[in-house]
């Protein structure tokens, strides 16, 4: 699982503030976050052996980003002498979701690092899009391409516009499994001039995204639900209905749950519904991360 894990300050408040208005937050919590461990602590909760390969550097966040994973029985790989960032999650009161994030250590990549994985260990690998952006996102790519015999899983993330072009386009070279959703799918078809129409079906969509991985395509649409495509069939799985109280994490428990299924040798059908429930599950409560209670709850 390569990626960030950051702490998650969630700030609360009834709508996000317009220019110059002064608004209260009605809550304001730090919690352990970011794309790469959200997805890795769904494989934790269904008992799965991963490898969270996520620097964790110094300062105040960094300091508490370590706490809470030896708390979790998960010992820091990586901890370079950089300053951890952190990701302020503002959260209205809809549970809509607006991110800043102050990229620190936990974004940046070394080449030694990755030259010294055992890649023979591994049969999968989990890569997000927000470390790609960074320069040092040439040495996960450069590592991808060296070790074509790993299943890559790939969520390009909200940020999909700010990864290079070369980068994008040498990963999806790599044919992973794309996971994003609807948004971010338009965006990036429509930068890329695949796409004139946004308004084309989900279907349509995932079908031009296959063209351009040549691997499976998992496209979610929030409240509609997720669809699929593997380049023979269409899949589609309703979302189960939830009360939302934050969407934060949702993709990131999604694409969670598909690497879980897959590991456990589930077919794409079924994982795409156990996918809906553990995502209904992660947006009925606070935080980016699925819980142990909200995880066996809806089993």
């Amino acid at each position: 699982m390569i990626g960030s894990t950051v702490a998650d300050v969630m700030i609360r408040v009834d709508h996000l503030p317009a220019l110059e208005e002064d608004v209260n937050p009605y809550g304001q919590t730090v919690a352990l976050g970011g794309c790469c461990y959200n997805a890795a602590n769904v494989l934790s909760l269904y008992g799965l052996p991963f490898t969270l390969f996520s620097p964790v550097g110094t300062g105040v966040f960094g300091t508490f980003v370590k706490n809470r994973l030896e708390e979790r029985g998960i010992e820091p790989v990586l901890c370079p002498n950089e300053e951890n960032g952190c990701c302020y999650c503002i959260v209205d009161a809809q549970g809509n979701r607006t991110f800043m994030a102050v990229h620190g250590a936990e974004y940046r990549f070394k080449k030694e690092w990755l030259d010294a994985l055992d890649s023979k260990t591994y049969t999968d690998a989990y890569v997000c899009g927000l470390e790609l952006e960074e320069e040092t996102g040439v040495h996960i790519v450069s590592f991808l391409q060296n070790h074509p015999e790993l299943q890559i899983f790939f969520a390009p993330s909200s940020r999909i516009l700010a990864v290079p072009d070369d980068r994008m386009d040498a990963v999806l070279a790599c044919h992973p499994i794309l996971h994003l959703n609807r948004r971010e799918s338009v965006s990036w078809l429509m930068k890329r001039g695949y796409l004139n129409d946004p308004e084309v079906t989900s279907e349509k969509l995932t079908e031009l995204l296959y063209a351009r991985s040549g691997n499976t395509v998992i496209m979610t649409d929030g409240v509609k639900g997720a669809y699929a495509f593997d380049g023979r069939q269409h899949y589609f799985e309703p979302a189960v209905p939830a009360n939302a109280v934050d969407g934060t994490g949702a993709g990131d428990c999604h694409i969670g749950t598909i690497i879980s299924c897959s590991m456990l040798g589930k077919s794409l059908a079924e994982s795409l519904k156990i996918a809906a429930v553990n995502s209904a599950a992660v947006v009925s409560i606070p935080g980016a991360a699925l819980t142990k209670e909200a995880f066996e709850s809806c089993r």
